[in-house]
């Protein structure tokens, strides 16, 4: 018999900051840039294109002595038609030493917490020095996530525009967001219409469920420091593949990301090479190059790793066993 706890999305998110959950995330890549970690393949399902799929992430960390998996499912109908969120999932945490479940955690509040987290410590380590504008394209729960993280670690951040092609959804994210960061002066950008604000952000985030590219090359400026984060199947761009191939590149997995990430079709199409493709992993263990300059573009291409989900997870347990929160099964 072995005890295992279940926590639900307002518990994880008391229970884990920003702050600390860019902490894990840092962990997670340097383990995995260390050998200390490692990635098994993802399992993808579309089961009506464009509208409901799934995937399942999985992979361990020894370092850390736990292994785990994620699976989250995308129906994009669900709010409007059922009064649902259009996406769902769970994290399971396991211990490598006993092989035994250290417990179940909500994958919604936790995959926001970590990608948005991952967002910003690549935004910390690679955009410019002094970085004040940023654009975010995609107005979701991820947008609002990726808000977070950039404020958390750009101290100069000061004018932050949201995008997407729901008015609804804009206004409803200024309504929200504004009021937590009074310091920021936060807008809407026009969709159709993003060449102004493009050209003046000093950091660009994608987070979006595109399956075109709507981020020109010519659009970007010297300098910016991009965030590729919505393309996280084969099926799925936001960015023009010349300014993939103009860019320096930084990944969380090179060959998850070579694979099915945003990069993949600038790769594909020989526009650049896999030795062109650097982990952050190796940026943050001091193994490789970051930024060389101030008018490089760097982007940083995040398809997701689940070891970000399972050790915000564990810490998330750690912290709920101490506190008594969540239920325990026994089982």
């Amino acid at each position: 018999m072995y005890r295992m706890r279940v926590l639900n999305a307002a518990q994880v998110s008391s229970l884990v900051s920003m702050k600390e959950a860019i902490d894990c995330v840092d962990r997670a890549y340097r383990l995995y840039g260390g050998g200390e970690a490692g990635l098994w393949p993802t399992i993808y399902h579309d089961f009506e294109p464009g509208r409901r799929d799934m995937d399942i992430k999985s992979g361990h960390l020894s370092g850390a002595g736990l292994f785990g998996l994620k699976v989250v499912a995308w129906v994009a109908d669900n709010p409007l038609l059922r009064g649902l969120p259009a996406l769902a999932g769970l994290v399971v945490v396991l211990s490598s030493e006993t092989g035994q479940p250290r417990g179940i955690v909500d994958g919604m509040a936790l995959t926001n917490l970590r990608t948005g987290a991952a967002g910003a410590l690549a935004a910390r380590t690679l955009a410019r020095p002094g970085s004040r504008r940023a654009l975010i394209a995609g107005a979701g729960a991820q947008g609002r996530a990726q808000l977070e993280g950039l404020a958390a670690v750009l101290p100069d951040l000061k004018e932050v525009a949201v995008t997407s092609p729901d008015d609804r959804m804009n206004r409803l994210y200024l309504k929200e967001m504004a009021p937590r960061f009074p310091g920021l002066s936060l807008s809407v950008a026009p969709w159709g219409d993003l060449g102004e604000t493009l050209s003046r952000a000093d950091v660009v985030v994608t987070c979006t469920p595109s399956r075109e590219p709507f981020i020109a090359d010519e659009a970007i400026g010297p300098g910016t420091h991009v965030n590729a984060i919505g393309a996280d199947s084969k099926e799925k761009r936001e960015l023009d593949e010349k300014l993939v191939a103009r860019a320096s590149l930084f990944v969380d997995s090179r060959a998850q990301t070579l694979d099915h990430g945003e990069i993949r079709h600038a790769y594909e199409k020989g526009l650049i090479a896999a030795e062109a493709v650097t982990e952050l992993g190796a940026v943050l263990r001091k193994e490789a190059p970051g930024r060389r300059g101030d008018d490089e573009v760097t982007l940083f291409d995040s398809t997701g790793m689940a070891l970000q989900d399972i050790i915000t997870a564990d810490l998330a347990l750690r912290r709920a066993e101490e506190r008594g929160l969540g239920v325990v099964v026994d089982m």
